[in-house]
């Protein structure tokens, strides 16, 4: 390809992918679904319309093709495991590990079966795709519990099965493709085969452990510049990586997991930084690792699925995966609910779709003859859990009790006397409220007025596993302490968004001072002028706004009045400064000091 073309084509698929993760967010679906459709609109459907495909990823990139992606997971992976806590995974206990090995085991033995007698592959094909379809996909589960926000136990539990069974399911794709070929070629047994494997393994994870270690004692001792973090970081990653690959194929993915992993442990104050760093070039990773992925799917290949693999694939929804969870969770207490959300919420993702590409063309070698229906049905998997899982995920939690079902939760961070009178208006009004303070006498009376309370630092991480964020869609901070307001802002923006969080400022103050939530309520709505009217008898009052009592005569009948809040039925709203007030709410105001 002309280089100029070149880069025009490189630059439509970032316009592309970044686009379709843009309109994925404003129409609230799954991006996964919008970019799977944007690939195959640029390969397959375009070469059946038009005569040649717009975008053929193996023309353009030739052999750097599979290097590229390759290398994409790695980061991909290596972004999952920096936001595993391991406190998490003890709070989760034995259930979390549990899961992980029934999807492993179970999970692969259940897929292989149907693969062979419902689909009726062959048998090295039908347990290549049961090893593939192990993995539930951290690019995929990550987006969806951040924009779901379902209840923690669950969505701890489902994000760690994501992330740390993708690495293993390639690797049991790479098991029993080297079961197959070399047990026959060289005589060697599957014990020994399983036994050099392991062993690989364990290396590979203590390459992992070894470079976070490393990493972890040149970031705390200032050994690396502040601008040359990220980059230092991108590139011990890589390292990993390849260092992984040398020990043995697709274990470099073991690698950069437990790099993650490791360094996310550490508790160094700079991680945050890196995160947010990795997460970015994660986004843009997988926007145009599932364009160039499905723009490879060949037409031919997707025309010989019959009717008994959409029947395999029902079975993989409707029958693997929660078998896989109630055996793994029958002893566990874990409540019905969360059994039945567990079981539904699997979808799979880029891993899945490298690794099933990469060992197609292994299996096309090796001469078996259903090689080619590995590739499309993992698509089909991939396509049909996305879109099912991303679109009921939010619904069922809700009808489930593991999700709020309005966006009325707020916590409200600063438990002083009229905040507490605050909430309580809140509360009046139909709102849900929690109030969170470090000071343990200010909590103590929170409670003793009904309301619900949170004791401790939501800064700490312990008490950040406790709190409830699937209940909640915004955040007011209001303490004494305007550095301590940013800080916890920072905290939850990824949680929640900038546009969800206020900080209320101790006074006015000059511009140029770091905000990092929004200032609600204007010059009236500093945390002095809003403790000063309360002292002086402006209380915390609710009143309905209806068409008998509309918002002009509320504001006749209390001109020096400060509008707050205005709760609906399934909405809480912070008014901005000379914002209209709407009708047919509760409005949450502060009357003028008596």
């Amino acid at each position: 390809m002309d280089p100029q073309q070149l880069i025009y084509l490189l630059t439509a698929l970032v316009v592309l992918g970044v686009g379709a993760q843009w309109l994925a967010a404003r129409l609230h679906v799954p991006a996964l679904i919008l970019l799977l459709l944007t690939g195959l609109c640029l390969g397959p459907i375009s070469e059946l319309v038009l005569g040649s495909r717009i975008l053929d990823p193996d023309a353009v990139f030739g052999d750097l093709l599979s290097p590229i992606i390759s290398l994409s997971v790695a980061l991909v992976l290596f972004e999952g495991g920096l936001t595993l806590d391991l406190d998490e995974a003890r709070k989760a206990g034995r259930t979390l590990w549990l899961l992980i090995l029934a999807g492993l085991f179970i999970g692969f033995a259940v897929v292989t079966l149907m693969a062979r007698f419902v689909g009726g592959l062959d048998l090295v094909t039908s347990a290549t795709l049961g090893a593939i379809l192990v993995v539930t996909g951290p690019t995929v589960i990550l987006p969806m519990l951040r924009s779901a926000r379902i209840a923690w136990r669950p969505a701890t539990l489902l994000k760690w099965e994501g992330i740390v069974n993708d690495p293993f399911g390639a690797i049991l794709a790479f098991f029993v493709f080297a079961l197959a070929t070399q047990a026959g070629a060289t005589g060697g047994s599957a014990w020994a085969i399983g036994i050099e494997l392991l062993l690989d393994i364990v290396l590979a994870a203590g390459l992992g452990l070894g470079l976070a270690w490393l990493l972890h004692l040149a970031l705390k001792h200032e050994l690396v510049p502040e601008h040359l973090k990220n980059p230092v970081t991108l590139a011990m990653t890589l390292l990993a990586f390849a260092l992984g690959e040398v020990v043995g194929h697709e274990l470099g993915l073991i690698s950069v997991t437990l790099l993650g992993i490791g360094l996310a442990n550490t508790g160094h104050h700079g991680l945050e930084r890196i995160r947010w760093f990795k997460e970015q070039i994660a986004h843009l990773l997988v926007a145009l690792l599932f364009l160039v992925l499905s723009a490879r799917l060949e037409l031919r290949d997707l025309g010989r699925l019959e009717p008994r693999h959409l029947l395999l694939l029902g079975g993989i929804l409707f029958v693997s995966r929660p078998l896989v969870v109630w055996l793994a969770t029958l002893r566990s207490g874990l409540p019905w609910q969360e059994r039945l959300l567990i079981g539904w919420i699997a979808p799979r993702g880029v891993v899945a779709a490298a690794v099933a590409g990469a060992f197609s063309v292994e299996l096309r070698r090796a001469e078996f003859v259903d090689s080619d229906l590995l590739v499309p049905i993992v698509f089909g998997v991939i396509l049909t859990t996305v879109t099912l899982n991303g679109l009921t995920i939010r619904p069922l939690a809700t009808r489930l009790g593991l999700a709020t079902s309005t966006g009325k939760g707020l916590l409200v961070v600063g438990a002083s006397n009229w905040t507490t009178q605050l909430a309580e208006a809140l509360v009046k009004a139909g709102a849900l409220v929690i109030l969170a303070d470090t000071r343990y006498h200010r909590v103590a009376r929170a409670r003793m007025k009904g309301l619900e309370v949170h004791y401790g630092d939501v800064l700490a991480d312990d008490l950040a596993l406790d709190l409830p964020l699937e209940r909640l869609s915004q955040v007011l901070v209001a303490t004494e302490d305007d550095h301590y307001n940013a800080l916890v802002c920072t905290h939850f923006r990824n949680a929640f968004g900038s546009e969800a969080l206020y900080q209320l400022s101790p006074e006015k103050e000059p511009e140029s001072r770091a905000h990092f939530g929004r200032t609600p309520w204007g010059e009236d709505g500093t945390f002095k002028r809003l403790a000063r009217r309360f002292w002086a008898g402006g209380e915390f009052k609710v009143t309905n706004i209806n068409e008998a009592y509309d918002a002009g005569r509320f504001r006749a009948d209390n001109p020096e009045a400060l509008p707050l809040f205005a709760i609906g039925e399934r909405s809480l709203r912070l008014l901005e400064p000379g914002a209209e007030v709407p009708a047919n709410v509760k409005l949450v105001y502060q009357a003028a000091p008596a």
